[in-house]
C-alpha cells in the first residue's frame, strides 16, 4: 500500500499557501515535515486529509483518489489540534466517535494505553495540560487503526519526559511496516532522532525530500578557520554558510566530494575538522539566503 500525493495547490484569501506538492509514503516510514512559520504544513496536512478542498491535485492510496473513494479516508489519521471537536467530551466518550470514522478502532488498547499513561477516562479533554492532551492525540492516532498518521507539532511545548514518550511511542507504532507517520515539529533535534526522511517546504512548493542516512553519506559540516578573511571561490560555491564565530566558519556542504576536499586542503586551513551533521544543519543550510556569506559583510 502506498500513499501519493500529486501536485497538491491550495489558496486561501487568493494567497497561494501550497503549490505542486508531490511525493509517496509508504508503511513503516517516518517522515519528518519541516519549514518556517506560515509556510503551509498545517494546510498540506488539512488538504490531504480533504479538512480543505484542493485547488488542483489529489490523494490517491493505493490508486483510489480519497475525494473519489471515501473508504479510503479511513487509511489516513489527522487531529487538528487547532479546530476539533473534542475538549466538550471526556477521553472515554472519544472512542464512541472515532469508531465511527475508523471501523477497525481499538478501543481496548485506547483505554488501556490511557491506564498506562494514568490518564483519566472521565477527564474531559479540555481540562488536561498540554502535554496529557498531545498524548491523547497520539494514543488516538494509533489506535485508529488507520495505515497513514499525520501529527502535526506533537512535540510543540512539551516537557523532555512527554516528548520522550511520544518518540518511543511512534517508534514502536512503525516495528512491524504496517504503519506510518508523517510528523511536523519545530523541535528538529526530535525529528532527527525518529525520520527516515525530511521533507523541506519553502515558499509554498516542496524544496527537498531528503532520505537522510542518503544526505548524510554524501554531506558534511566543517568547521574551518583560514589564512586570510578572504572567502575562496570553493566555498562560495559549494557550501552554506552555518555560523561565523572570529575567523572560525562552519559550514555545510551536501555534496563533499575527494575534489572539493583537495581544494579547501590547498587553501592551508590553520583549522579543518569534520562536525556530527544535524537535521538543524540542514534546515539552516537550505532557508538561508544564497550562500549566506553576505553575514560576513
Amino acid at each position: 500500500m502506498t500513499l501519493q500525493v500529486n501536485k497538491l495547490s491550495k489558496k486561501i484569501d487568493k494567497r497561494q499557501i501550497i503549490s505542486d506538492i508531490t511525493f509517496n509514503w509508504a508503511p513503516g516510514e517516518i517522515i519528518g515535515l519541516v519549514g518556517r512559520n506560515g509556510v503551509g504544513k498545517t494546510t498540506l496536512f488539512r488538504t490531504m486529509v480533504n479538512h480543505y478542498v484542493a485547488d488542483t491535485g489529489l490523494v490517491t492510496v493505493d490508486d483510489d483518489p480519497i475525494q473519489r473513494v471515501p473508504a479510503r479516508q479511513h487509511d489516513i489519521f489527522f487531529l487538528d489540534t487547532q479546530y476539533n471537536f473534542l475538549s466538550n467530551y471526556s477521553l472515554k466518550e472519544l472512542p464512541d466517535f472515532y469508531g465511527v470514522v475508523y471501523p477497525n478502532f481499538d478501543r481496548q488498547r485506547y483505554m488501556d494505553l490511557l491506564k498506562h499513561f494514568a490518564l483519566n477516562a472521565g477527564d474531559q479533554y479540555r481540562r488536561l495540560s498540554k502535554g496529557m492532551r498531545a498524548i491523547v492525540n497520539v494514543i488516538l492516532a494509533m489506535t485508529s487503526n488507520a495505515t497513514y498518521l499525520i501529527l502535526d507539532e506533537p512535540f510543540d511545548g512539551l516537557d523532555v519526559i512527554v516528548r520522550e514518550n511520544i518518540a518511543t511511542m511512534v517508534i514502536d507504532e512503525v516495528a512491524d511496516q504496517r504503519k506510518g507517520f508523517l510528523i511536523s515539529s519545530h523541535d528538529l533535534n526530535e525529528l532527527d532522532g525518529l525520520s527516515d526522511r525530511v521533507l523541506l517546504l519553502k515558499d509554498s512548493q516542496l524544496a527537498h525530500d531528503y532520505n537522510l542516512e542518503d544526505i548524510r553519506a554524501t554531506a558534511k559540516k566543517i568547521q574551518l578557520v583560514l589564512p586570510d578573511k578572504t572567502i575562496p571561490a570553493v566555498l562560495k560555491e559549494h557550501s552554506h554558510l552555518i555560523r561565523v564565530s572570529g575567523r572560525v566558519l562552519v559550514v555545510v556542504i551536501t555534496n563533499y566530494t575527494a575534489d572539493i576536499d583537495q581544494q579547501l586542503r590547498a587553501l592551508h586551513p590553520v583549522l579543518l575538522e569534520e562536525l556530527p551533521l544535524t537535521l538543524e544543519d540542514l534546515f539552516r543550510a537550505n532557508l538561508a539566503h544564497d550562500t549566506g556569506y553576505q553575514l560576513l559583510k
